[in-house]
């Protein structure tokens, strides 16, 4: 059995590879070829969870579970939100193959899948990003979409100015391309071509007035049935595609 640390995955799991991998991967879910549950998640006080999330490629693929913890507070002591691993099972055999550190593996395939959609969905002369937040998933994604659209600028807007302008200077020297902070959510997408939201906001956070037609919007952080980062007006003026229905 491998035992893979978060060093290993980094070094390994880059964003080309991921980006690659989940394209692959959501082409085959659309197509009816993979095994997928609906997630399970156990909710606990003060927002913090623990998840299951079985899949398999198919009936003879590898098949497994990501086991996490979703702890918000994290944040504010500089320790990851989202804990736990990742456990690939052989389709021989049925042994446990591998046993992966899932924090490092959770920010770059969400990243990941949220390039794969912009490549698929946004214009190909999309160059500004918006990013509404600045926790775990937010860097990941100033990295990820640059891979698949040529960016001129990045901007970030979170609830505190001062983390934002760390976030900005904590990212800037690998962002491969400027980023400022924006006083509000509504300065941060003004001018954006992408916007992505990745917030654990249950309050909408990123409005359908503020966009231009034909902006590209990821939303990230409203992953299970309550928290919601938009409203109802930029729901029904997109076209809204699930990744999985």
């Amino acid at each position: 059995m491998r035992l893979i640390d978060a060093a290993e995955v980094r070094a390994n799991l880059t964003y080309e590879v991921c980006i690659a991998a989940v394209r692959g991967a959501m082409i085959a879910l659309s197509a009816g070829e993979t095994r997928q549950l609906l997630r399970s998640i156990m909710h606990f006080e003060d927002g913090r969870m623990f998840g299951v999330m079985p899949g398999a490629m198919g009936d003879t693929a590898a098949f497994g579970a990501k086991v996490l913890s979703v702890f918000p507070q994290n944040f504010e002591v500089g320790r990851p939100s989202h804990q736990g691993v990742v456990l690939m099972f052989d389709p021989v055999s049925g042994e446990l193959a591998c046993v992966a550190e899932a924090s490092s593996i959770t920010a770059i395939r969400t990243a990941a899948a949220s390039a794969v959609a912009t490549d698929a969905l946004a214009r190909p002369d999309a160059r500004r990003l918006a990013i509404l937040g600045y926790g775990d998933q937010a860097e990941a994604h100033a990295e990820a979409i640059g891979k698949v659209r040529d960016l001129e600028s990045i901007t970030v807007w979170g609830r505190s100015q001062d983390r934002a302008q760390a976030f900005a200077a904590k990212v800037a020297a690998h962002a491969g391309a400027p980023i400022k902070v924006a006083a509000s959510a509504q300065a941060a997408v003004a001018d954006a071509d992408i916007v992505c939201t990745v917030t654990a906001s249950r309050e909408p956070v990123l409005k359908g007035a503020w966009l231009a037609p034909g902006t590209h919007v990821n939303l990230v952080g409203s992953s299970f049935p309550g928290p919601s980062e938009v409203d109802h007006d930029l729901v029904v003026r997109a076209r809204f595609i699930a990744d999985y229905r």
